[in-house]
């Protein structure tokens, strides 16, 4: 098993650095923004090895909400065809708020320990924050769930859940406009399962529009078996808000899609996100949402 070149110098970049993404959280009470900003921005992570659906959470401080999130798995040697898949990676609704983020992993083959991260990114609660939920649904295979925003709003993060089974994987969670253009007002979700469709959980978390976000997207590629993704980062002077990733392999699965600060990628925020596929080649389309905070 290989990883290319390029991914391979991102992923020993990001290994050296894990230490040293904030781990903990501040307790005082954020004062809420101005109007179309976005403030007391930070990055919450909590890590533990769990055994196979168990979930994991990351909370904001108090006053806080989670605007985004992210989840990586591992357990040793990069995994590779549906050896280690995101189940669930969303935000944890409570009262109509976002207080951080729930994630969980599946091993196929044994039910062993593993590495399970999961990232928050908090902030003080933007003016129109609303969180949305969907009810479970049948999914096609390399298909997606959407959940819009309210007429007038913008989303800033999502996630989605999987029903548990022995094949159960995210292969996408990402922001999208339902125009094809323009700000993003929806998040899309999609799974890979045992049968024809996946039963999905979809989440959007939605506000005001925000001035200065930007959102890009990045295709990669990959050669067959082997992990794939990388790092997408924000323009000079910006801060990563949200992201994800659509892997579109047949049978694809994420095991990482997250946010990375600049001192762990060595120079600007950006997000992570890799995937494996044992079908086919495959591609991967990498979301950042970046913007200045304050």
């Amino acid at each position: 098993m290989r990883i290319t070149k390029k991914v391979r110098a991102v992923v020993t970049a990001l290994a050296v650095a894990a230490g040293t993404l904030a781990a903990s959280a501040g307790s005082g009470v954020a004062a809420p923004p101005p109007p179309g900003r976005l403030a007391a921005v930070e990055i919450v992570k909590e890590e533990a090895n769990v055994g196979d659906f168990w979930e994991l959470s990351a909370y904001c401080p108090k006053g806080r909400v989670a605007i985004g999130g992210g989840a990586e798995a591992s357990f040793g040697d990069p995994p590779h065809g549906h050896d280690l898949n995101l189940i669930s990676s969303r935000p944890m609704v409570e009262d109509g708020q976002a207080t951080g983020w729930v994630v969980s992993a599946h091993h196929l083959w044994d039910n062993i320990p593993q590495t399970v991260t999961a990232y928050a990114i908090c902030a003080a609660p933007p003016t129109g924050y609303q969180v949305l939920q969907s009810d479970p649904v049948q999914v096609p295979q390399k298909e997606v769930a959407k959940l819009t925003c309210p007429t007038g709003k913008v989303v800033l993060g999502g996630g989605g859940t999987v029903a548990h089974g022995d094949w159960a994987s995210i292969s996408k969670s990402y922001p999208t406009s339902a125009t094809g253009s323009g700000a993003p007002n929806q998040w899309a979700v999609g799974g890979y399962g045992d049968g024809t469709t996946t039963a999905t959980t979809a989440f959007a978390i939605c506000a005001d529009p925000i001035t200065d976000l930007t959102v890009r997207r990045y295709n990669t590629t990959k050669t067959e078996y082997e992990p794939y993704g990388g790092l997408l980062k924000c323009p000079t002077g910006t801060s990563i808000v949200g992201g994800g990733a659509s892997a579109n392999g047949p049978a694809a699965s994420l095991y990482a899609s997250r946010p990375a600060k600049a001192d762990e990628t060595g120079s600007q925020d950006g997000w992570w996100a890799q995937a494996t596929d044992d079908a086919s080649d495959s591609n991967m389309d990498l979301y950042n949402m970046c913007a200045q905070t304050v």
